[in-house]
């Protein structure tokens, strides 16, 4: 759940934004944890995300941080970069990032740190922005936005993939029963009419699919209407952060499933910890920053909760003891991390690990589903013209 908050720093400075939590006592332990005094905090207003909205983001935010490694790279202060910057934007008509540059500028030449301005834009991810803070402490900007660019090019094209995968898939399930419903609808009503005419008695089979295709005309929008009430009641059931939990946990111990999606999301969230690590930002900062990654709440939790235990000194190789589901390499990985001090590599070996078996698993479940979404709709679109001909056949015999 998203809260928005209003809060104290050490300084005095009112601080306001937002963060992921379970419910809002967690929300205030972390804002605690930060050395901030909350002072209002509030569930945030949900926002309907389109997906062509996220691409659009997605190409802005890679564009805006290629072309700055680029100029960063070559040398140029951070000031002139953003100079070109903002007349290239001009030139090619890119009004929001043109917008958020200008603005951007002007809160630098103000005194502000380029990290602080990024965050006040509202456009970069948290851990975006932190990896930006530690490019600028550490003078090694340029590298963070390299890797930032291509941490976002692979998080994209893993996205990309899955969904393609699934695309194929979809559209046999939505014409399988688009064929379905035409037959019971308006092909087996015609030949009832028939056989009423006629005064004959079809088989039992042809009977028992002429009164689900009655059944299904005659009632068929009730029953989609509590589908679609059961579907919006569940959604929000989940909502609650302890629903949600259980219904996780029940999901991570489905077979193949529940492993196929939380492998989806542990790529995500290893790659980002990679780049943060890479860059510099502290270990219970990047695990406090990963929490916003996923959108599996118990993932959520649990990165939220180590980050609190690497503060008190816990090792993480046995707070990832705790770790969700039955993922003994993620244990192994970061033991292996520890042992060699390159954390950030360990971070990638999973998160390449976790991509190439979801990768696998799309590819075996997709060669496997293709064949039987075929073959299911075949034999049932198949049994009923065999109904048919079987009604007809009994109809001339019996003349």
């Amino acid at each position: 759940m998203r809260f928005r908050y209003a809060a104290f720093t050490n300084e005095g400075l009112v601080k306001q934004g937002e963060l992921e939590a379970a419910d809002i006592n967690e929300a205030l332990e972390r804002l605690r944890a930060d050395g901030l005094l909350p002072v209002k905090v509030t569930p945030a207003q949900r926002r309907w995300k389109f997906k062509l909205f996220e691409r659009a983001k997605y190409q802005e935010l890679l564009l805006f941080t290629e072309q700055l490694e680029r100029l960063l790279e070559s040398g140029l202060p951070l000031d002139k970069a953003l100079n070109i910057l903002i007349k290239v934007f001009q030139a090619t008509g890119k009004p929001l990032l043109l917008n958020m540059t200008q603005e951007i500028k002007k809160k630098i030449e103000k005194g502000e740190s380029f990290s602080s301005a990024l965050k006040d834009t509202k456009f970069f991810p948290d851990f975006y922005v932190s990896l930006v803070e530690a490019g600028e402490i550490s003078g090694a900007l340029a590298p963070i936005l390299k890797d930032l660019a291509r941490y976002l090019k692979e998080e994209h094209s893993f996205k990309q993939e899955l969904q393609s995968a699934l695309l194929y898939p979809s559209f046999l399930v939505v014409f399988g029963l688009l064929a379905v419903q035409t037959v019971l609808v308006y092909i087996l009503p015609r030949f009832s009419t028939i056989f009423d005419q006629l005064g004959v008695s079809p088989p039992l089979i042809t009977q028992i699919l002429l009164a689900i295709g009655s059944f299904w005309k005659a009632y068929g929008w009730i029953f989609l209407l509590l589908m679609l009430l059961g579907l919006i009641g569940f959604r929000l059931s989940l909502k609650n952060p302890e629903n949600r939990k259980r219904a996780e946990v029940f999901l991570l111990k489905v077979p193949y499933l529940g492993r196929f999606l939380f492998l989806a999301d542990m790529a995500r969230i290893f790659h980002g910890l990679s780049v943060m690590v890479r860059g510099g930002v502290s270990l219970p900062k990047a695990m406090a920053l990963t929490a916003n990654i996923p959108r599996f709440y118990v993932l959520r939790d649990f990165f939220g909760q180590a980050a609190q235990e690497i503060r008190e000194g816990a090792k993480l190789s046995h707070v990832f003891q705790s770790f969700p589901g039955s993922f003994d390499f993620v244990i192994n990985f970061v033991s292996l991390g520890e042992e060699t001090g390159d954390l950030a590599q360990a971070f990638s070996d999973m998160a390449y690990l976790c991509e190439e078996e979801v990768k696998v698993a799309s590819k075996r479940f997709i060669t496997v589903l293709e064949p039987c979404t075929i073959l299911f709709f075949g034999l049932l679109l198949g049994g009923m013209i065999i109904s048919i001909l079987m009604a007809i056949f009994d109809v001339r015999l019996g003349y």
